[in-house]
């Protein structure tokens, strides 16, 4: 067989190959599609059935629910609100609060979850979320209303209804924000009118701003971990890549390289997004501090890198330096799309590699533009955004 014979054997080969896994992954798309859509069908049939036999269930005019599939007890903002409605104590608060894994018996708690929020959203005037949830977007029950307290103080990166999902989101009757700038952003991710989006302020930053407190944490920090005593601590915090669709990715940079180039009065902290669970960095000196609350480590960092995380507005209230590491920008904007350009916005050098990173950090410089990204973004600052967002409520439930 001559040469160029075997060639084009070879490359007949290679491209059944090729075709061959392509036709796996699309056939392994379809499944997954499948089995999406068949639970989807047997969770809305159970739905409508409980529907049907709970006719006789009564609403009370002036109970609200906490709903939350995130968390397993009241924390941040929910907290804050709690704390504040049962002190002027006017309405009857009740609760669903569950942290689901994500596996077989996961699954079967989240489906009997749905079926028991279903009824309690009958029984209630007001629920209160946190997160996007099905059974509100899929029947939600006429005369119930449902406040979006949103678990991030704004959105770099598209989300919602702008992104690919498993479902659309909508009947929200109100969301809360931090800024007039987040309100058609709100609007499109939400399924909402504008009119529908109501900037109070996030009630977690009236904790951020309470000095008193944080002064507290971070003594009990150092109390734990001495050795970020005398230390120039640098907060990694990056937000998760990829979808709960196609799954979640990790993307960080190296670094012994970044510990190389730095003296030894540099520590980092490292704290990565709750979705991705406890991940470990490649460094003997970097500090885990995953189960840390995110408000002590903004408090007792010198300042934050981090990437595509709505934390960069959080923690542009502390007036302390911020860093971008960030090597895909343009990939990530056309691929997953950008709500705040960050080439022209953010406050802080942009770094796409290792040494750019180590030169931003050793940097004294500070960004001037931190008062107007502040005003822009997180409008706010006088400590009572849990009062605004009270008043809201009394305004959802027709109280004066």
């Amino acid at each position: 067989m001559m040469i160029q014979e075997w060639k084009y054997l070879i490359s007949v080969l290679i491209t059944l190959m090729m075709a061959r896994h392509q036709s796996v992954l699309w056939i392994s798309s379809i499944r997954q599609v499948i089995n999406m859509s068949l639970n989807k069908l047997i969770l809305n049939i159970a739905l409508k059935i409980v529907d049907i036999l709970t006719f006789w269930v009564k609403k009370d005019k002036k109970r609200i629910t906490f709903v939350s599939l995130t968390q397993s007890h009241l924390a941040s903002d929910f907290k804050l609100i709690d704390d504040l409605l049962k002190k002027e104590n006017k309405y009857h608060i009740h609760y669903n609060l569950i942290e689901f894994e994500k596996n077989l018996l996961g699954d079967f708690k989240y489906f009997l979850n749905c079926l028991k929020q279903l009824v309690e959203y009958k029984k209630s005037a007001l629920i209160i979320i946190n997160d996007n949830n099905y059974v509100i977007s899929h029947c939600k029950p006429q005369g119930t209303k449902v406040l979006q307290v949103w678990h991030a103080c704004g959105a770099i990166k598209k989300f919602g209804n702008e992104i690919k999902r498993q479902y659309p989101i909508r009947n929200y009757d109100a969301i809360i924000c931090n800024a007039k700038a987040w309100k058609p952003v709100y609007a499109k991710s939400f399924g909402v009118c504008e009119e529908q989006v109501h900037v109070t302020g996030m009630p977690r930053i009236d904790l951020l701003l309470d000095d008193s407190l944080q002064k507290k944490n971070k003594e009990d920090f150092y109390k734990k971990y001495p050795m970020c005593v005398e230390k120039k601590l640098c907060l990694y915090a990056p937000t998760f890549r990829g979808n709960i669709i196609d799954g979640f990715k990790i993307k960080s940079f190296d670094f012994e390289r970044v510990e190389s180039m730095l003296s030894d009065e540099y520590l980092f902290l490292y704290k990565f997004h709750p979705l991705l669970g406890d991940v470990k960095v490649n460094s003997s000196k970097a500090i885990n501090v995953n189960e840390e609350d995110l408000y002590t480590l903004f408090t007792v960092s010198d300042c934050l890198i981090s990437d595509y995380s709505s934390i960069l507005f959080d923690y542009s209230l502390l007036n302390k330096k911020m860093i971008a590491y960030i090597d895909d920008i343009d990939e990530y904007d056309k691929t997953i799309g950008l709500n705040v350009d960050l080439r022209k916005d953010f406050c802080g050098p942009i770094c796409k590699d290792e040494e750019e990173l180590a030169n931003a950090i050793k940097s004294e410089n500070k960004d001037q533009r931190i008062k107007s990204f502040q005003k822009k973004y997180m409008y706010y600052t006088d400590g009572k955004n849990t009062t605004r967002v009270i008043k809201l409520i009394d305004k959802l439930m027709n109280v004066k």
